[in-house]
């Protein structure tokens, strides 16, 4: 509901609140929190373009790779750079017509009171649309973490996103075939745009 819709709603039931008065406790707490979100407003809009600039911060190799997550992401992310020949940039790395940036908000992007979140995290984002995911053994082999890896697949690919899994055992034995995977996923990408 808009601010004006909930304001009207409090009104009508404060009045109606003189003759039953639970109603008048509903519109007061109505009334306070449309005056609470109109009073926090700035704050949102200001978390939101703090996020927006950090997004575009010149980051290094060193700096991306401190956020790796797991030895097999940064088998992978030191694959990539050295592949790539690839170095800083804004708010990524780039190298060799491919951009690069780790540990991506993905999902619908949530400005709490103080701080702004995104629903999952994505290990690698590749040309601002593919999504590479290394999974290890430990944390994405049961059938229930399958599950739970498809149903988040499924939403960020709602999202525009194409979602790639390589698993950790294929960065550790043969990086070129996880850049190969890689480079796949952004021909199918690129013939479809």
């Amino acid at each position: 509901m808009t601010y004006f819709q909930r304001g009207l709603l409090s009104a009508v039931l404060i009045v109606i609140g003189f003759f039953f008065w639970p109603l008048l406790g509903v519109g007061c707490l109505i009334a306070w929190s449309v005056y609470s979100d109109i009073r926090d407003e700035p704050e949102r809009k200001r978390q939101a373009a703090k996020v927006a600039a950090r997004i575009n911060e010149s980051v290094t190799v060193e700096d991306m790779r401190f956020t790796c997550d797991s030895p097999a992401e940064e088998a992978f992310f030191d694959t990539m750079v050295s592949a790539y020949k690839m170095t800083t940039g804004p708010g990524c790395i780039a190298g060799e017509g491919i951009k690069l940036r780790t540990q991506v908000g993905l999902g619908r992007l949530h400005i709490g009171r103080s701080y702004a979140w995104s629903q999952f995290r994505g290990d690698f984002l590749i040309d601002e649309k593919l999504v590479v995911e290394i999974d290890g053994e430990t944390w994405h082999g049961s059938r229930d973490a399958k599950a739970r890896d498809a149903a988040r697949d499924e939403v960020i690919s709602a999202e525009g996103y194409t979602v790639l899994r390589i698993p950790a055992t294929v960065v550790f034995n043969s990086p070129t075939e996880a850049v190969r995977r890689v480079e796949e996923a952004r021909r199918r990408l690129h013939a479809a745009a």
